[in-house]
């Protein structure tokens, strides 16, 4: 025996753990290495035998300082036992394991576990998530039940843990129709991990739908049989960064549509490697490149600046921030592999991030080659240059002296200035052209030739008298000095373009939009534009007035859309997102009531609005008009109302005619019952009475017929109960009768009232809900409420105490609508009387309302047998529906349907 147990070896061992699906470890402290069988690396999701204990020990940020601290332990305690999710499998594990043998090493086993409810892996599990520094929630089954989730997701859901249990799809339904529970499906049946950055969310959160953006991860868990039973859902809530990202993104947008679409050459270098960023195709043209040296290196993309001066003063400015500005720079540019002297203005500028913090530099640049190509050309030969100004096609004049005496005038500038060569060359300006003192032209030009600054004008007014009139022109003016061999301004060269038609143009485009102003104002117009990038809206002063907005108050979209009135602002927020969608047609209209938010003034407004979009085709603004139809709206409203009452009297008058039609042939049925009760069985007491009359007459001489004369009486007292009730059934027939208002409470505490003596003597319990207040006739509802209970008190088997109970619930319109053939247009009540009597076998349950119907004899329970019928009758007359529910031997309940008001009161 002692030989065949030697003989189960380690690789016995081995075979059993493995068939049950436990992996076998060995950690050597010392080294920090971990060696792992075939099931070990499965479990920890590690594909070599031997590794560091870190790399085998992976987890969630939260699980790894859980591990830690186990592993820290081990060494103290000698044994380490850790529940945890390997952060690159999908399945939990449990791993124990204790020093055995040689200093510093330690030996264990992994196992799956698979998480059941209320056990100690569960509720570790459970503690992990709840206790995750990130939103974590585990959904088990197909159905997606959430089992478990921290207070971070339900705070991101906008939930409390009473959805814990419930199916995502049930707790949040916000999320039909967006893309996650679908996606969720998908994990569960690929079983593949599936993560998503910047997602986009709409959830409703403190009862207000709104958007949110989410990293998050979707991870599939596998029980020991490698079937998927759960998944868990680890997410962080980047709203802020991404609404800051898209806020970056448009704004670096409108930067690069302003360098790309400025006249002049701009580029931007970012960072202290100066890398090529954005280059606009004049910079690109400067430089002699195309796109491709877009992202690189400035020094390695114009390897010809090295040298030169340039990549230092470059860095200069990146270190200091101190900008710098240089004027006809000559820089050599390898232009189609032959290097090229190019003249250049140009601007260092550093920017700074939100921390102030130099980020790059802004280039800003124009090739002036041309210009000091001219003006050394004309210093070199002054013939040369005036074949230069009388070549070009603006009109170019050169000013010498303190004097601006007129030196070189082309042909296109005495044109611009109405006068022949003889009236302008050689005479000061202010000589040649009086009507110019004054003006700022030649006060700039003095300043030019002073401080050798040149100056660029666009569109400056010059008054000139042309042919005896003085006409306001305007140019775009350049006024450069001239410098001698000595480096001193001798003069100044002013070039000139006539763009009066262009600035009229402009100015008759002011006047047709302060027309078109105008013209809204007159018409009761008010304007606004929608900036769906930011979010913000831009009212004009009217559409302010109408919100409740100040004057400079910033409005964003928010805030415009909390004062529409909340019956419309789902309707107007669904239209404007609809609008600003790619898929619409880009117009908007919508009438919509908004309330000022000082005044609480409600308004009623039409908007018409078209959508702007960008190269991209993105929308990028929404505007239009706004008009006040408060007035015409409430005539139209008037009209319909008025409309709708003469409708409705026209309706209520047919309902009335066709409810006393009903209640004439109740009636009839009624009264054809109640003479065939005249003509039979009220004859039958009658004639009892006659004949023990004269029985009594010819025999009680000796007054031995007691028995005689005692059924005469009983029979005279049921006459009298019968005719009674008759009557009392009869008075039901009048409708003539008013409402008023009557509360339920009073009338059946005084019904209780009329009942205590026999209440205590039958040791009955009465429960009584609250009960309304309703239109009717006082009187009929209390002989209803007193029929109903004292039946309730009567018809008991005598070995129970009676139990009534009054109750009221709304009606539903189903209820309604079963039960009442032409509902009021009002609340209906179902009032329960509920007792634990004897009961109504079902095929009674229609005849206990007929008149004189009795299901029992006189001798079991007194009674006429119209009671039920007089309970019906006043039902009727209050327009209600009265209907039974029975069970022999466990009691009765009165369900009365009545309508809270009456049309006749």
């Amino acid at each position: 025996m002692h030989s065949n147990q030697s003989q189960f070896t380690l690789s016995h061992i081995q075979e059993a753990l493995n068939a049950s699906g436990i992996g076998v470890w060995q950690f050597d402290v010392n080294s920090g290495t971990i060696e792992l069988d075939t099931t070990a690396q499965k479990l920890f999701g590690y594909k070599d035998q031997t590794g560091y204990y870190k790399d085998v020990f992976t987890a969630s940020e939260a699980e790894s300082v859980a591990i830690a601290k186990a592993l820290e332990k081990v060494l103290k305690t000698n044994r380490l036992q850790i529940n945890y999710l390997p952060y690159n499998t999908n399945i939990p594990v449990t791993v124990k394991g204790g020093k055995n043998g040689p200093e510093g090493l330690f030996y264990g086993t992994v196992q799956p576990v698979l998480l059941k409810k209320n056990t100690i892996e569960y509720n570790t599990f459970e503690t992990v998530i709840n206790e995750a520094p990130v939103a974590t929630c585990l959904f088990v089954g197909r159905e997606l039940k959430i089992e478990v989730a921290n207070k971070i997701m339900l705070e991101y859901w906008g939930r409390d843990e009473s959805i814990l249990g419930l199916p995502l799809e049930e707790a949040i339904p916000e999320l039909k129709g967006q893309p996650f529970l679908d996606i969720l499906d998908t994990v569960y049946t690929t079983g593949e991990t599936y993560t998503e950055t910047d997602a986009l969310a709409e959830l409703i959160v403190d009862g207000v739908l709104g958007v949110y953006y989410f990293d998050y991860t979707y991870k599939p868990l596998k029980n020991a049989d490698g079937e998927i039973y759960a998944i868990m859902d680890m997410a962080v809530d980047v709203t802020e960064r991404v609404l800051s990202k898209q806020k970056r993104e448009q704004t670096d947008l409108r930067f690069r549509n302003v360098i790309e679409q400025s006249p002049i050459a701009i580029g931007f270098l970012q960072g202290s490697n100066m890398n090529i960023e954005i280059a606009n195709d004049r910079m690109l043209k400067l430089w002699g490149k195309d796109n491709r040296v877009l992202g690189m290196p400035v020094e390695k993309a114009l390897p010809e600046l090295k040298g030169q001066g340039f990549i230092e003063l470059l860095n200069e400015v990146y270190e200091t921030g101190v900008t710098h500005r240089s004027e006809d720079a000559l820089v050599k540019l390898d232009h189609n592999g032959v290097l090229t002297d190019v003249y250049v203005d140009f601007i260092y500028s550093a920017l700074h991030n939100e921390n102030n913090t130099t980020n790059g530099i802004l280039v800003i640049a124009a090739d002036v080659s041309e210009r000091i190509t001219a003006l050394r050309e004309i210093a070199a030969s002054e013939e040369k240059f005036k074949s230069v100004i009388y070549a070009a096609q603006a009109a170019v004049a050169v000013f010498k002296g303190k004097d601006l005496v007129t030196d070189i005038a082309n042909n296109a500038f005495l044109q611009f200035v109405g006068r022949t060569r003889d009236e302008f060359v050689g005479k000061p300006l202010a000589e040649a052209m009086p009507e110019i003192n004054g003006q700022e032209s030649i006060q700039l030009m003095q300043e030019v030739f002073e401080k050798g600054i040149k100056t660029h004008n666009f569109g400056r007014q010059i008054k000139i008298i042309k042919n005896g009139v003085l006409t306001t022109n305007y140019y775009n003016v350049s006024y450069t000095p001239l410098y001698n061999s000595n480096g001193e301004v001798y003069g100044v060269l002013d070039i000139a373009i006539d763009v009066t038609d262009t600035i009229k143009y402009q100015h008759a485009l002011q006047k047709a939009e302060a027309s078109l102003r105008g013209a809204i104002e007159l018409a009761g117009l008010g304007t606004w534009s929608f900036d769906s990038e930011k979010g913000e809206i831009y009212f004009s002063e009217r559409v302010r007035e109408w919100y409740g907005f100040d004057a400079e108050e910033k409005i964003d979209a928010y805030e415009a859309f909390e004062c529409v009135h909340p019956d419309d602002k789902a309707r107007v927020i669904n239209k404007t997102i609809f609008a600003i969608n790619q898929k619409s047609n880009g117009l908007f209209e919508e009438e919509f009531t908004v309330i000022n938010k000082k005044s609480g003034v409600e308004r009623i407004l039409h908007s018409q609005g078209r959508v702007y979009f960008n190269d991209d085709n993105k929308t990028y603004m929404l505007s239009g008009t706004t008009l006040d139809i408060t007035s015409h709206k409430k005539i139209q409203i008037a009209l319909e109302n008025q409309v709708k009452e003469r409708t409705e009297d026209l309706m209520l008058a047919n309902k009335e005619l066709e409810n006393m039609n009903i209640r004439l042939l109740h009636s009839n049925e009624e009264l054809a019952q109640y003479a065939y009760v005249a003509s039979h069985d009220l004859q039958e007491p009658l004639r009892k009475i006659s004949m023990f009359s004269n029985l009594l007459k010819e025999r009680d001489k000796d007054k031995k017929h007691e028995v005689i004369i005692d059924k005469i009486v009983t029979s005279s007292q049921r006459m009298s109960l019968l005719i009674k009730d008759l009557l009392e059934f009869s008075r039901l027939l009048n409708t003539d009768i008013r409402f008023v208002k009557t509360n339920l409470n009073d009338i059946v505490k005084g019904v209780i009232g009329d009942f205590e003596l026999l209440i205590e003597e039958k040791k009955a319990q009465i429960e009584i809900s609250d009960l309304p207040d309703i239109d009717a006739i006082p009187l009929q509802m209390n002989q209803l409420f007193y029929n109903l209970i004292g039946n309730a008190l009567k018809f008991i088997s005598a070995d129970k105490s009676p139990k009534v109970t009054v109750n009221c619930e709304i009606a539903s319109q189903e209820q309604v609508k079963q039960y009442i053939t032409k509902p009021e247009n009002t609340i209906y009540y179902i009032i329960s009387v509920i007792d634990n009597g004897i009961g109504i076998e079902e095929k009674y349950l229609k005849q206990i309302f007929d008149v004189f119907k009795r299901l029992h004899s006189r001798t079991e329970y007194s009674g006429s047998g119209i009671g039920l019928s007089i309970c019906r009758r006043i039902v009727s007359n209050h327009k209600g529906q009265i209907f039974t529910d029975s069970r022999p031997g466990l009691g009765t309940t009165f369900h009365i349907i009545l309508p809270a008001k009456q049309t006749r009161i």
